[in-house]
């Protein structure tokens, strides 16, 4: 073999490793530009999971609002009649006077049922269970979030059991403004979170 036919088969070995490489350099870029779009792809769903997880708090937090102003309000007449039946000679509810407190009580949750207040707050009370349904697994950017909502959440919860009135007046009042100020405290917090 002569010197030239040699240097002619460096040249075609060398012609063929650069081919070589040349295609493992585009496989490794094919994969490497999957893999940039697999992790983009897979950044886009986690940017908008924790979104949607956002507005569903956000969401939480104002049917538990709503809920707790109606269940204040239902509370706070619950109150008024049971306080006027007994020291103010009586109470009118829709247009009959009550003495008795336990008939005044009966006609103004009767009032509250037949204008639909009780049927908005067990709406609202689940709609607001649907929500936190949603919320049950948070993404991890949203733990600290979600166990202060969960306290709010039971707040509310804890609120809604004075919608129906029992015990005596002043355990009753008293109770329902220490759960309404609890609840009010747990908003709050909740509030500061989400925004």
């Amino acid at each position: 073999m002569n010197v030239s036919n040699l240097a002619q088969e460096d040249r075609e070995k060398e012609k063929k490793k650069r081919k070589m490489m040349l295609i493992v350099l585009t496989f490794v870029l094919i994969i490497a530009a999957f893999a940039s779009i697999g992790a983009y792809h897979n950044h886009q769903e986690r940017v908008a999971a924790e979104q949607k997880y956002k507005e569903n708090l956000s969401s939480a937090y104002d049917q538990m609002v709503a809920a707790g102003s109606m269940m204040e309000d239902i509370i706070n007449g619950y109150t008024e009649v049971w306080h006027a039946a007994i020291w103010n000679n009586g109470t009118t509810i829709d247009s009959q006077h009550y003495t008795d407190f336990n008939r005044a009580l009966a006609a103004q949750m009767a009032s509250y049922d037949t204008n639909g207040d009780l049927a908005t707050v067990e709406a609202t009370m689940t709609a607001l269970d649907q929500i936190m349904d949603k919320l049950k697994n948070p993404p991890a950017k949203f733990k600290d979030e979600y166990a202060v909502a969960l306290d709010a959440y039971t707040a509310v919860k804890n609120m809604n059991t004075y919608v129906n009135p029992s015990g005596s007046y002043q355990t009753y009042s008293q109770s329902a403004n220490e759960k309404d100020n609890e609840l009010a405290s747990k908003l709050n917090s909740l509030e500061v979170r989400i925004d």
